[in-house]
């Protein structure tokens, strides 16, 4: 004989599950669109330098792939899970070093300077230096290097100013933190409507049945 009482259970249980997945699909299309806006407003803008390799605005489309790329839901088949990208487990890898280390902060002036200053300027090419984007030529490799005054004198050598970094004495700027924000004061909301939501459709599932 059938235990009614554990299917109707069983039966809520795969419902508010249901029901949690759909709105967390729809929660995750949220989270980016919050963490794209605080990039823009944090990071956009900032720059206004055109020669700077350094400008968000050149790694905004690979950032927002990476984020589409993040498994925010994970499934074990018994419950669900949502994870929010931070700065340990998005993929800051390959170009978006330069993001990274932006969102980090840097105490000091910093001036971009490429390779071929760099020998010029130090007598030896940047070997213990990484630079910011490693996947270009060398010619085109960009590295950060504090503004001293051995720096002011090499700029009259080279017969230019070099590029400020345009976050010199700029604090951590954590723009994926407004994602866990949003999730942690939203979470009680989402389960309570996925909740209300199967609630309503058991009902009318099983004609007016009390829960």
């Amino acid at each position: 004989m059938v235990d009614v009482n554990k299917k109707i259970s069983k039966d809520m249980d795969k419902l508010i599950k249901k029901k949690l997945s759909n709105k967390l699909v729809l929660i995750v299309d949220e989270i980016k669109q919050a963490i794209i806006e605080e990039y823009d407003d944090e990071l956009i803008n900032v720059v206004t330098d055109r020669k700077s390799k350094t400008n968000p605005n050149l790694y905004r489309d690979e950032f927002i792939e990476r984020l589409d790329e993040f498994p925010y839901i994970e499934d074990t088949g018994d419950s669900l899970s949502i994870s929010v990208p931070d700065m340990n487990s998005f993929d800051f890898s390959g170009r978006l070093k330069v993001i990274e280390t932006i969102m980090q902060g840097a105490a000091g002036v910093y001036v971009e300077i490429n390779e071929e200053d760099y020998i010029t300027v130090f007598g030896k090419k940047p070997i213990n230096e990484d630079p910011l984007d490693r996947y270009v030529p060398p010619k085109e490799k960009i590295y950060l290097v504090r503004y001293t005054s051995k720096i002011q004198k090499a700029e009259r050598g080279l017969g230019k100013r070099l590029v400020r970094y345009p976050f010199s004495n700029t604090p951590p700027i954590n723009i994926l933190e407004v994602g866990e924000i949003f999730v942690e004061n939203n979470m009680d909301r989402w389960i309570k409507d996925a909740l209300e939501e199967a609630q309503k459709e058991f009902v009318k599932v099983y004609k007016g049945a009390r829960l």
